[in-house]
């Protein structure tokens, strides 16, 4: 047990005069790090990893929620083969519909979380195979459009 405590304590000094919500945010990227590590852990499988050099039948990310820099909590809200969408759950005045943010995340960015925009999508999407499946798509629709009789985001059908 103490040298569990010694191994935290050595892990913990990394994060000395870190924001809190700052911390928290890099451990959800350890945890979705290492749900896509091999064991024993080695260097260069990370390095794999951070590189998005993953295995494509695993989730984008198995935890289907996430916390923002700002405190807020996203919650998953659907996904497709490459593609995990997520919304800002929001507190106050701006919890109103008008004002719903979404972000996603991609196979070949799983530990990145951006928001939902039309530049971000472009970005994340350059040099794959996605890259001109999403300008067709972007020509012909917001990113945040939702379809008029389910209200799910147009995106998600879109392969």
């Amino acid at each position: 047990m103490k040298k569990e405590h010694q191994v935290l304590l050595k892990v913990m000094k990394n994060f000395e005069g870190m924001n809190k919500l700052d911390v928290l945010d890099m451990l959800q990227k350890i945890e979705v790090l290492l749900f896509y590590a091999s064991s024993p852990i080695n260097k260069y499988s990370i390095k794999c990893i951070i590189e998005a050099d993953l295995d494509q039948n695993k989730d984008i990310d198995p935890f289907h929620f996430t916390i923002l820099p700002n405190g807020n909590f996203c919650e998953f809200v659907g996904s497709n083969s490459w593609l995990h969408l997520y919304k800002e759950q929001r507190r106050g005045i701006f919890r109103f519909s008008i004002f719903d943010r979404y972000y996603f995340k991609t196979k070949y960015a799983p530990l990145e979380l951006l928001r939902l925009t039309k530049r971000n999508l472009l970005e994340n999407t350059e040099n794959t195979a996605k890259e001109d499946t999403i300008k067709t798509f972007l020509k012909k629709h917001k990113p945040n459009q939702k379809e008029v009789h389910s209200g799910n985001l147009v995106l998600l059908n879109y392969e």
